[in-house]
C-alpha cells in the first residue's frame, strides 16, 4: 500500500469518507467540513482543519489515514464531537466504556464497516466487552476478574482473554491475560462422520434443482465454505480452477479433487441460484442459507462435511502438501492440521499405507 497523501486522500475519496489528509509545517492534519468548535462564535458548519500532531512520515501517514476514517464515520452519523481532539486540563476518561467506544472505532477504521465486520464485532468484541463495568476505570485487575467469571477450559474463556487482551494493548495497559487461556482446543470437538465420496456422488445427483446441484458440486469439488461457492467461478479450461472472488479469507484459487467431477458435472456452466440475495448480507447467514437450502433438497449431512472431506482426500488420497492444500482452502497449514487431521478414519490409514507398502492386505500374506 502506497503511503502519500495523494494516495491516502485517493483511497478516502473512493471510500466516501469526506475528510482529507493535509500537510502543515511538518504535521498532518484532517481537513473537512466540522461543526464549529465549542466557543466558537460561529454557528454553522463550515470547513476546517483538525490537528493531528503527528508528523508527516510513513507511520505519521497510517495515523492519519486511520484517525481520517474515525472522524469521517462520526460525521456521517452525526455524533462528532470536538472534545476526542481538543487539548485542555482535563485527562480523556479511563473508564471502560470510554476505552471500549475507542475501541470500537478505531476497529471498523482498520477493517472496513460491512454486514460481516458488524457481525464479527458483536458476536467476538462485543459481546466480551459487555461483561466490563461500563462506568469503572479500565484496569488490569478489572480485566483479569472479568476473564476469569467465564468457565475454565472453554471457547468463550478463550475468546474472553483474547479480546480483553487486545483491548489492554490497544489501551496501554499492562496485564498477561494468557496464564487464563486454559486448555480450550477445537480438536477436543467431537469427531464427524464424513460422507464418503460415493456418498457424495449419490446425493448430488439426487438435488432435483439444477441451481442447488451446481452449488453442491462446487462445495464438493473445491472444498469451498458454503457461503464461496456463491461467489465462485470455475474455468472451462484445464485444470479447471475455481477462482472464489469474495469470502470469510478473501479471493483465492482452489484446484478440484476429484478432477473427474469437475468435468462430469460441468462445474464451468455457472449455476449460481438467482433467488439469492449476496447484496449487504454476512458470509454467516448465506452459509445458512445453503445449508437449509440443500437440506430440502435431501442433503441429510452438514454442508462443512463436504468441505471436511476434501481436505482428507487432499491428504490422503492425493498426498496434496499441506501448505498447498491449506492454501487452496484459504487458512494455515496450523489450522488445517487442527481442524481436519482427526477426521481420518481407520480405512484412510490403511488405503495410505497400502499405497506406500505398494500392494493391499486383503488376506494372509505369505
Amino acid at each position: 500500500m502506497k503511503w502519500t497523501v495523494e494516495a491516502i486522500n485517493d483511497r478516502l475519496k473512493a471510500g466516501k469518507v469526506g475528510v482529507k489528509v493535509e500537510v502543515r509545517g511538518d504535521r498532518l492534519s484532517l481537513r473537512a467540513t466540522f461543526p464549529p468548535k465549542p466557543g466558537s462564535s460561529k454557528v454553522i458548519w463550515h470547513q476546517q482543519y483538525l490537528s493531528l500532531g503527528v508528523y508527516a512520515n510513513p507511520a505519521g501517514l497510517q495515523r492519519a489515514e486511520a484517525e481520517a476514517k474515525i472522524a469521517g464515520g462520526l460525521l456521517a452519523r452525526g455524533e462528532f464531537d470536538w472534545g476526542r481532539y481538543l487539548e485542555g486540563d482535563q485527562k480523556p476518561s479511563n473508564t471502560c466504556g470510554f476505552w471500549v467506544e475507542k475501541f470500537e472505532q478505531e476497529y471498523f477504521a482498520t477493517n472496513g464497516n460491512d454486514p460481516t465486520k458488524q457481525q464479527t464485532w458483536k458476536r467476538h468484541y462485543e459481546a466480551c466487552f459487555n461483561k466490563l463495568p461500563v462506568n469503572e476505570n479500565l484496569t488490569p485487575e478489572i480485566l483479569i476478574t472479568t476473564a476469569v467469571s467465564t468457565p475454565a477450559n472453554t471457547w468463550t474463556r478463550r475468546t474472553m482473554c483474547q479480546k480483553l487482551q487486545a483491548l489492554a494493548k490497544f489501551a496501554e495497559i499492562k496485564v498477561d491475560l494468557k496464564k487464563y487461556l486454559g486448555d480450550y482446543s477445537s480438536s477436543k470437538q467431537i469427531i464427524r462422520q464424513l460422507p464418503t465420496e460415493e456418498e457424495i456422488v449419490a446425493v448430488r445427483d439426487a438435488i432435483a434443482h439444477p441451481e442447488w446441484q451446481w452449488v453442491f458440486g462446487v462445495i464438493a469439488c473445491f472444498g469451498t465454505r458454503p457461503h464461496e461457492s456463491l461467489f465462485s467461478v470455475v474455468s472451462a479450461a484445464y485444470p479447471h480452477t475455481c477462482t472464489i472472488a469474495d469470502g470469510k479469507t478473501g479471493s483465492r484459487i482452489a484446484f478440484p479433487l476429484p478432477l473427474e467431477w469437475a468435468i462430469k458435472w460441468k462445474l464451468w456452466e455457472i449455476k449460481i441460484p438467482s433467488k439469492v440475495n449476496l447484496e449487504g448480507v454476512t458470509h454467516k447467514d448465506l452459509g445458512n442459507r445453503v445449508y437449509k437450502a440443500l437440506k430440502r433438497y435431501g442433503v441429510t449431512f452438514k454442508t462443512y462435511d463436504l468441505r471436511h472431506s476434501y481436505a482428507i482426500r487432499a491428504a490422503t488420497k492425493y498426498r496434496v502438501p499441506i501448505a498447498v492444500a491449506a492454501k487452496w482452502m484459504g487458512h494455515s497449514p496450523n489450522i488445517f492440521l487442527n481442524s481436519y487431521q482427526r477426521h481420518i478414519t481407520q480405512l484412510d490409514h490403511l488405503d495410505v499405507f497400502e499405497r506406500f507398502a505398494g500392494h493391499s492386505f486383503d488376506g494372509d500374506d505369505e
